[in-house]
């Protein structure tokens, strides 16, 4: 035995349009696909928005901080603008002076357009693209501000706040006074930062190096035209957008996207580090892996992430009852069919949570702190109830017949290698249900001489208990009248990667001896005197899986695109066997299974 003791990307879950109502926050969070612009192009008034603003006595302070932040250049432009701007006596000088040290600090970091805070969560925060007016008859909508936020707007109020003035028409758009600021909230992304106890998440995901995860995307259709200089267009205002790979790669769900509606379990830095600890073991590679050093930053920490973001569209429960029977995270398969292939058995369900809020085990249970965001709810726990056979560490299943198994054949000799051919399971036969996918390969000789097949196993995790089984077919599955219907034994041989990337390997049944010891394989073997071999014997009347061990490997190969465990299945039957009837060499297999090990 050995003596070392998946990454699939999953489809996306469509995301529907939906408006929840979330209380405390003045208004609603909107979760639409597309903003009403109300835009109308009609008569405007005269001159521009900021010589509106700059005007006004009681915009004193705002003005102060739209000309110290560039934005009055913005303001008077052609572009068409919606401003809600709070007056003096709810946005005081010492506010506006707050705000300008802000972006001035900030920009001295070479922080920029949205990057900056001032700019984001103040200025943005109170100006629209296009025409926005209201009458007594206009019903509640949302709209979208310039830093991408749904607020609420209704015939007296913007954001839940009340209006001083309304429907002030300028050249190039819409003038609305405020009696207090709107409140700027933040999405599920961007409140990672605000909390000091989840430190650990965000800087994963905000990370720059060895990745650069999130990106800033500037919006060219959005922003403001200024002069074209030297042939280059440049930019009164320019409008930003981000984009981060861990949540559109791995996780499958857009928490810093205005339009998406989420409740998002967050493990605190103490629960981080419990986790990170456990999982880093999982994630060793060998030293000669292309990139070891940012697949071991990166795996033990994303997939302490993955799964724990659940659609309010996929699960419409959330929020209104904890009488919850399962939560379906984005890479959840909702369908019994795709887990049937992808694992071997309906019952297996990782991402998919059973009564989350139920105690002692309900992963929303022990929850630390809950907190409102633009685009759904956080909840936040030092007591991590998700355990890893819950998400990423799952039973690997090597379909034979899938193209990416097959390593190699080999014979006695180079021109007498065997065939490796492939064969449906019709519906009428009593196997259909009990072959996984319906497809078995079958391992034919040229000769009644040595063959083999070795079979390539994905996605191995270290230093994890694995119980491997390889599971055979009886001929009849393939041919209700196949007279071949004799067993055969075959023996395996187990090859992986040492931590400095050599490749080692192990004859399973082997007997090997040693101060009168013999070494034994721990699977379902049978002993053959005449070879003194130990070797696994098939059942010809069922669909037989023929448990070979328990392993443990020292390196991982999750998410590599080249294998480096694989199984050589050699059929040991001598001539004389088969000449008397007693055993086939053709080999019939259905796949290969790694189930992670239980111990008791």
């Amino acid at each position: 035995m050995i003596n070392i003791k998946k990454y699939t990307k999953r489809p996306l879950m469509a995301l529907l349009s939906i408006i929840i109502p979330l209380g405390g926050l003045g208004g609603l969070i909107s979760c639409t696909d597309t903003w009403d612009e109300h835009y109308q192009p009609g008569a405007m008034g005269q001159g521009n928005l900021w010589e509106s603003i700059k005007n006004n006595q009681e915009l004193s302070n705002f003005a102060k901080v739209i000309e110290a932040t560039g934005y009055d250049k913005s303001l008077a432009s052609s572009q068409v603008f919606t401003v809600f701007a709070p007056v003096n006596s709810a946005f005081t000088s010492e506010q506006a002076d707050a705000v300008i040290n802000q972006y001035q600090t900030e920009l001295a970091k070479g922080l920029k357009g949205e990057k900056n805070r001032a700019i984001k969560e103040f200025v943005m925060n109170h100006i629209a693209l296009y025409n926005y007016t209201i009458a007594n008859e206009t019903p509640d909508t949302t709209i979208r501000m310039m830093n991408g936020k749904y607020l609420g707007l209704t015939n007296s109020t913007f954001s839940g706040k009340p209006f001083t003035s309304t429907n002030t028409v300028t050249g190039n758009g819409i003038l609305f006074t405020l009696a207090e600021q709107a409140d700027f909230i933040p999405n599920l992304f961007e409140a990672v930062k605000t909390e000091s106890d989840l430190d650990s998440v965000s800087n994963f995901l905000y990370m720059t190096e060895p990745f650069q995860f999130h990106k800033i995307i500037f919006h060219p259709e959005a922003s403001v035209p200024g002069d074209i200089i030297k042939g280059q267009q440049h930019y009164l205002d320019s409008v930003t957008g981000t984009s981060n790979e861990i949540l559109t790669r791995w996780l499958e769900a857009d928490l810093d996207d205005e339009d998406s509606c989420y409740y998002v379990l967050m493990p605190t830095n103490k629960a981080w580090k419990e986790q990170y600890d456990a999982n880093v073991k999982l994630f060793q590679y060998d030293k000669k892996v292309l990139g070891r050093d940012s697949l071991m930053c990166l795996y033990p920490r994303v997939n302490i992430l993955m799964g724990l973001q659940f659609s309010k569209t996929t699960n419409p429960l959330l929020g209104t009852t904890e009488a919850i029977d399962s939560l379906m995270s984005p890479l959840a398969y909702p369908y019994y069919f795709y887990r049937k292939i992808l694992y071997g058995s309906y019952d297996i369900h990782p991402y998919q949570f059973d009564k989350p809020y139920a105690q002692p085990n309900g992963i929303f249970t022990d929850i630390k702190g809950k907190k409102v965001c633009s685009n759904g709810v956080m909840l936040k726990t030092d007591n991590w109830k998700v355990k890893p056979s819950d998400t990423f560490l799952q039973q690997i299943l090597m379909e034979a017949e899938y193209t990416r198994t097959l390593d190699s054949l080999s014979g006695a000799t180079p021109d007498d290698k065997p065939t490796w051919t492939y064969t449906y399971v019709s519906p009428d036969n009593k196997f259909y249900d009990q072959v996984s996918e319906h497809y078995y390969q079958t391992l034919i000789p040229a000769n009644l001489k040595y063959m083999g097949v070795q079979l390539n196993i994905e996605d191995v995790l270290s230093n994890q208990k694995y119980d491997m089984y390889v599971v055979t077919v009886p001929a009849i599955a393939g041919d209700t009248l196949a007279t071949d219907t004799l067993p055969t034994r075959f023996g395996v041989t187990l090859y992986w990667h040492d931590m400095d990337g050599n490749e080692k390997s192990e004859n399973i049944g082997e007997v090997k001896v040693g101060d009168s010891e013999i070494y034994k394989a721990e699977g379902e073997v049978s002993y053959d005197s005449s070879t003194r071999k130990y070797t696994f014997l098939t059942d010809p009347k069922k669909v037989h899986e023929i448990h070979i061990g328990t392993f443990e490997f020292p390196t991982c190969s999750y998410g590599l695109q080249t294998p480096q465990v694989k199984a050589l299945l050699n059929v040991n039957v001598r001539s004389s066997d088969v000449n008397k009837g007693l055993y086939t060499r053709t080999l019939r297999v259905d796949c290969i299974k790694l189930v992670p090990h239980k111990d008791e």
